[in-house]
């Protein structure tokens, strides 16, 4: 193959480094093809310009399935010319067989990433340095499109203690993502949960009381001392006093913003499945 910007042919060997990983920075159109293909010969052609056109918003990768037959069926070729297109290491579009210039076209406009999803993009990773410029940038995406999931539930995660009301707001349409969830569920932990040294103290005072624990456990959680939050929710829940379903719920929600990967959500389960079974 000439030399094309943008276009690269890729092998079982590079194709990790070459689509995968490269596909976390730009979107990689991947072409699985074969000389002796006519309709590979008709696309890839067409392909290339548009790749080459965008100027480097996507970029192409060509395997040639006959040198490269593992990766064709790892990705489960059964027809050629098929095009994938990867971002972030997944396939999130594809098609197979030759089709025209204004369809190559309209392709590409739902893989190359729009002025709201890079503002979205920014946003996320600024979040943790710069939450501020984070904002600005969803607020900027969400200005572009109204409607862009990432930035809706980029700034809710910023404002669930700030602005909870335009955090559910936010958040809300975009149920039942995962994302969305954990913004509802971080919103409903911080309410009513009042201060903090004064719920301690009254649940020191009344440690058989599962009425103190529960206002205590949810004011934790807000503050984001989940690991104790925990150790409340579970104490109170083990009085099996009126409020025993209360406390689970809240512990719930406490497990679920934590996330299954965190080490301390399995054995929450484990200790919580005891008490109620």
């Amino acid at each position: 193959m000439a030399s094309v910007p943008h276009v690269t042919d890729v092998d079982t060997a590079t194709f990790e480094e070459a689509v995968l990983e490269r596909s976390h920075e730009v979107p990689v159109v991947v072409d699985f093809w074969a000389e002796w293909c006519g309709p590979c010969r008709t696309l890839g052609p067409t392909l290339e310009a548009a790749v080459t056109a965008r100027d480097g918003d996507v970029v192409l990768a060509k395997v040639d399935v006959d040198s490269n037959q593992q990766l064709a069926q790892q990705f489960r070729v059964q027809g050629i010319p098929a095009v994938k297109a990867f971002r972030d290491g997944k396939v999130v579009d594809e098609f197979t067989g030759a089709i025209n210039a204004q369809q190559v076209e309209a392709f590409l406009d739902g893989v190359v990433p729009t002025v709201a999803d890079r503002l979205a993009a920014d946003g996320r990773r600024l979040t943790t340095s710069d939450p501020a410029a984070a904002r600005a940038a969803f607020e900027k995406a969400l200005a572009e499109d109204g409607d862009h999931r990432g930035a809706a539930l980029g700034l809710a995660e910023l404002l669930v203690e700030e602005d909870p009301d335009r955090a559910t707001e936010l958040a809300t349409p975009h149920r039942p993502d995962p994302r969305a969830e954990t913004v509802l569920q971080r919103v409903s932990l911080a309410e009513g949960a009042g201060d903090l040294q004064a719920l301690s103290d009254h649940a020191e005072a009344n440690q058989d009381d599962d009425g103190a624990m529960l206002p205590y456990g949810r004011a934790l959680a807000a503050a984001g001392h989940h690991e104790e939050a925990i150790e409340v929710l579970l104490h109170g829940i083990g009085l099996h006093g009126e409020h025993k379903d209360e406390l689970r719920g809240v512990l719930v929600d406490v497990l679920s913003v934590l996330g299954d990967d965190d080490p301390r959500v399995p054995d929450a389960r484990r200790r919580l499945a005891r008490l109620l079974f």
